[in-house]
């Protein structure tokens, strides 16, 4: 056990050592947020460190910016703004403060010491006044609405396009999407540039959630909801969002077959599962779902998950006599003969006495290598009537 220790502490060090050098090798933006003395008000934080440069925006109550997002207007009894950067060997720190009297104070330093804010200092201020709010998604809704009112759902597209983080853009997405009564069209469009710019799996997945309770009657933009799923790479991600789709209203049949498309190139068995059973009742009256349904059942590697998903088929019960042909012939195509007794056990079980079963039954059944598992979904056969 020692020799082990000894073995594996050089390369737990080894892996430490290379994600602090690339964490700290890597640009750090961020924002944050916390609870100041006064409750009234909270602190809020965005920061940008990479190598040479630090640029730091933190309020202390909600701050309003002027029209253009170029200065602090005005901000709470007791509230401040700090703006500060750091290049090189230059230190740059404006404080716009709020006393408890009213009076707004205004103050530049430059390495520490309280200078004039001249026309140069201007620019730099409102250069970096308008790229934290973008990028730190800072008054996100006021903005919008104001870039709505100006330049419509394009202006504010063209907005998103200048921000770098997907937290930012998906807060702008999302006050878009609340505020702009969207059509069809505009919706593609959206969805479309939500595809291409959102790359967290995370921040594109919240957005499509968002989205799915307007995909109803606006056709036009169903394929390019459904392109902009297949962008997300995390199975939990793409799953979460295809049952966001299916707790709306019953689906339409086309949008069935794309939640059934896109479910199959889920990689992971369990997240497979987990959309097939939430939909496995609802595939089956229509010839062409059911296809696809028990298609997208044979993708399933995993016995365990596949009996899992037929299962939940099974307990909707009164099926048709197509339905648990289909049925049978997915449990035979089980490798384990355990999962396999299992699931045709629970199929006699809910489908007591009926005699359709018989044949595709008995198929079923001979495809069991196992003695005692064949012997178990026997006993089940003969107790529920279905072989005499």
């Amino acid at each position: 056990m020692k020799l082990l220790n000894h073995s594996i502490k050089p390369r737990i060090l080894w892996l430490l050592t290379t994600c602090a050098a690339l964490l700290f090798s890597m640009p750090l933006i961020g924002i944050h947020a916390q609870k100041s003395s006064d409750e009234k008000l909270s602190t809020i934080r965005w920061e940008h460190v990479d190598d040479k440069l630090k640029r730091r925006f933190e309020t202390r109550g909600k701050p309003e910016f002027n029209d253009e997002y170029t200065d602090i207007k005005t901000i709470p009894e007791g509230g401040w703004v700090i703006i500060e950067e750091h290049r090189d060997s230059q230190s740059l720190r404006y404080e716009v403060r709020r006393d408890a009297a009213g009076q707004i104070t205004r103050t530049f330093y430059v390495n520490g010491t309280v200078q004039p804010l001249d026309e140069t200092r201007r620019q730099w201020l409102a250069k970096f006044v308008l790229d934290a709010v973008r990028q730190g998604g800072f008054d996100a809704d006021r903005r919008v609405e104001r870039i709505l009112a100006q330049r419509g759902v394009p202006g504010v597209l063209a907005e998103i396009d200048q921000i770098s983080g997907d937290y930012a853009k998906r807060i702008y997405y999302q006050a878009l999407i609340k505020q702009a009564n969207l059509d069809a069209v505009a919706l593609r469009d959206v969805l479309q540039q939500m595809a291409r710019v959102i790359s967290s799996d995370y921040e594109q997945a919240q957005l499509l959630i968002g989205v799915a309770p307007m995909l109803a009657g606006k056709e036009a933009a169903i394929q390019s909801f459904f392109d902009a799923v297949a962008t997300i790479k995390s199975d939990y991600e793409h799953s979460r969002v295809l049952k966001a789709v299916l707790k709306q209203s019953t689906p339409s049949k086309a949008v069935l077959t794309l939640i059934a498309a896109s479910t199959k190139t889920i990689g992971s068995d369990y997240e497979k599962a987990g959309v097939l059973k939430k939909v496995a009742a609802v595939y089956l009256d229509d010839p062409t779902l059911r296809e696809i349904f028990f298609q997208t059942v044979a993708s399933i590697g995993s016995d365990y998950e596949r009996r899992g998903v037929l299962t939940a088929l099974v307990k909707t019960k009164n099926q048709s006599e197509e339905v648990l042909r289909l049925l049978l012939d997915a449990g035979a195509g089980i490798d384990s003969d355990y999962e396999k007794a299992t699931f045709l056990v629970e199929v006699s079980n809910v489908y007591t006495g009926d005699t359709r079963l018989r044949s595709a039954f008995l198929k079923a059944v001979e495809s069991i290598k196992s003695d005692y598992e064949r012997g178990r979904v026997l006993s089940a056969l003969l107790k529920n009537k279905q072989i005499g």
